[in-house]
């Protein structure tokens, strides 16, 4: 009797066995082997009012599109807007030459008088990128904008197309005090590590439970939510959850984008754009973020 009551339950578990490894999987896939893929983005709000000058069309705005074509120069030579209202002028950069004019704005119709630029040479490309977009500045005559999340996009149009479509993003969701929750994959055991971001200072500071480290957060305008950790300095003090500490440095020193986790509406995720197994650029999650709450 005893040997059957044995063997009943040896089968018992062996049945069990699976399940719970299939369970084990299934909670290790949520993050350890996520499949990479790109996140749809939202659509763009429709018809956003221009209601206060100061606030919606105040400051810097990237240039994405002239004509239809998307913008595709480097950091270093980017196409920007920066108006600035109270004074009447907007400047920037053509991504040859620096910018300066005088612009008007009468409901949703905008004109820009006494456009100067400097005069030094740059590659065909980059020419060609300046010559188009002053050629459609010139040609201006309304302005709307929309929003889609934490962006905000503005269009130039003539009478009938859009000239110019330029972007302008808000990352202040990052600011603040956070708790490291998962690093690459993995759930962090010891909930005390914390990273603070300074977004204004452009400034980060974490206590890893063993050393403190500061670095600088370097936003690149360029990219949508791009943000990069950089210059990492540790106290350097070796214990025992330095592996910890050295996982979550490498991670940082590879971010290059920044979003509102979509499992948890509170949560941040950290991450680097990479070629997946089908050979498609795709989205990996370096580290998530969950907000800290003293």
């Amino acid at each position: 009797m005893i040997k059957k009551l044995v063997v009943l339950a040896l089968v018992a578990v062996m049945l069990a066995c699976p399940d719970m490894a299939q369970a084990q999987r299934k909670k290790k896939l949520k993050y350890n082997d996520r499949v990479p893929v790109n996140v749809e983005e939202p659509k763009a709000e429709q018809g956003k009012p221009i209601t206060n000058l100061m606030t919606q069309i105040n400051g810097e705005w990237n240039v994405v599109e002239i004509k239809g074509e998307e913008i595709n120069v480097s950091r270093s030579h980017r196409v920007f807007l920066n108006f600035d209202v109270k004074a009447g002028v907007v400047y920037g950069n053509t991504g040859v030459n620096t910018l300066n004019a005088n612009f008007e704005v009468d409901g949703d119709k905008i004109d820009f008088d006494d456009i100067l630029t400097s005069k030094k040479d740059g590659s065909y490309t980059k020419q060609g990128v300046e010559h188009n977009f002053l050629q459609a500045l010139d040609d201006v005559k309304n302005i709307s904008l929309s929003q889609a999340g934490d962006t905000e996009f503005m269009e130039l149009k003539n009478k009938r197309n859009v000239l110019i479509k330029l972007r302008r993003q808000n990352i202040d969701f990052i600011n603040g005090p956070w708790m490291v929750k998962v690093i690459n994959g993995s759930y962090v055991i010891d909930r005390q590590i914390k990273l603070v971001n300074d977004v204004q200072m452009q400034s980060v500071h974490i206590n890893s439970g063993c050393n403190i480290v500061s670095g600088v957060i370097s936003i690149d305008p360029s990219k949508e939510f791009g943000v990069e950790y950089e210059d990492l300095r540790s106290s350097h003090f070796q214990c025992p959850n330095i592996d910890t500490e050295t996982r979550l440095l490498i991670a940082l020193e590879e971010t290059m984008y920044c979003r509102k986790s979509q499992e948890n509406a509170e949560d941040v995720e950290l991450f680097t754009r990479e070629i997946d197994e089908t050979g498609k650029l795709a989205d990996k999650v370096l580290v998530v973020l969950e907000r800290a709450r003293f």
